[in-house]
């Protein structure tokens, strides 16, 4: 502490980090939390803590790959978060979390499949006719 007491380093570390009293004062021995875990860390944060993990960023990855294997697999080029969750062995709910907030990825969202190509055109065209044709038959 420099030579200096620990209240005196408690009152010019406040000034210098702006420091406030959050939940109460911080005492002498917070202080020297502070210090030793600084000297291990080099750093002031929080540790971190046991208990369940939260929605990280860690797990978007894994799931970003568990996705794209699903939807290489499928004829049709889809993917379902709900066989990412199997698979993976965690929630739906968090999967979908993961994909929405994370990596942006929504539901009904137009995709390469869904382009149109000027070499599906002879296919639409035999479809609308198709469709028409059942319209006019039936036109209720």
């Amino acid at each position: 502490m420099n030579e200096e007491s620990a209240t005196i380093a408690l009152r010019k570390f406040r000034v210098q980090k702006n420091v406030k009293s959050g939940k109460g004062p911080l005492t002498p021995a917070c202080l020297l939390k502070l210090v030793k875990r600084f000297e291990e860390t080099g750093k002031l944060e929080d540790r971190a803590r046991d208990g369940r993990p939260c929605l990280k960023e860690a797990r978007a990855p894994c799931i970003a790959v568990e996705m794209e294997a699903i939807a290489s697999e499928a004829a049709s080029g889809t993917s379902s978060a709900r066989e990412a969750a199997r698979r993976l062995g965690l929630p739906p709910s968090s999967v979908r979390n993961i994909l929405r907030r994370i990596l942006q990825l929504y539901p009904y969202k137009l995709q390469s499949c869904h382009e149109l190509l000027p070499a599906d055109t002879a296919q639409r065209e035999a479809f609308a006719k198709w469709a028409f044709s059942k319209i006019e038959q039936d036109p209720t």
